[in-house]
């Protein structure tokens, strides 16, 4: 093997040590300049995932999206993201599909320039000539985790879960714009 070549992948391996412990999933406006280099790398290798499930202070509560859309004659409907079936493992790595909304949901809230995509594919859902979409309004649900059951389950039903709903936006379909 040449020993530019060799060099080469040393820098690669040098690199990704450096950029994965270095790069954060906080606001933009909240990294220092070293992180904001690594950023882009770090989203385009999909390195740039938070796993708040191993870290010492693991979220204390769950946390899921739905969109209500009102439509031209008062009528309302709610959508929720579909949510996989429990697959074998398998099964769950050709799903990718459904890891990439995973991935999106996770900057929701932090980068509003998804929220577009997402209405154009809630409006697209809901489409109907005689009743269209007048307004998406996307909420954000949350629920405290509760203590473990006394039987020792410890992952609670959803139905289990006190949720409060808390808006993201409201989208005006009519006008083409965020409230």
């Amino acid at each position: 093997m040449n020993s530019w070549l060799k060099s080469l992948i040393t820098v690669f391996i040098v690199f990704n040590l450096l950029a994965i412990p270095i790069g954060t999933t906080k606001p933009l406006a909240e990294q220092n300049a070293i992180q904001r280099f690594f950023l882009p790398y770090l989203r385009w290798t999909r390195l740039l995932q938070s796993w708040p499930l191993f870290v010492p202070s693991p979220r204390k509560f769950a946390m899921k999206y739905k969109a209500e859309i009102t439509f031209r004659d008062g009528e309302k409907k709610t959508w929720r993201r579909p949510y996989p079936p429990n697959w074998d493992f398998f099964q769950r790595h050709e799903a990718y599909n459904f890891q990439k909304w995973d991935l999106a949901s996770n900057y929701l809230e932090s980068s509003n320039m998804l929220w577009p995509d997402l209405v154009n594919y809630i409006e697209r859902l809901h489409q109907n000539p005689n009743n269209p979409p007048t307004k998406i309004k996307l909420i954000r649900e949350v629920a405290l985790w509760p203590p473990p059951h006394t039987s020792g389950y410890v992952g609670p039903d959803d139905n289990e879960l006190e949720w409060q709903d808390f808006p993201l936006f409201t989208y005006d379909v009519v006008e083409r714009k965020f409230e």
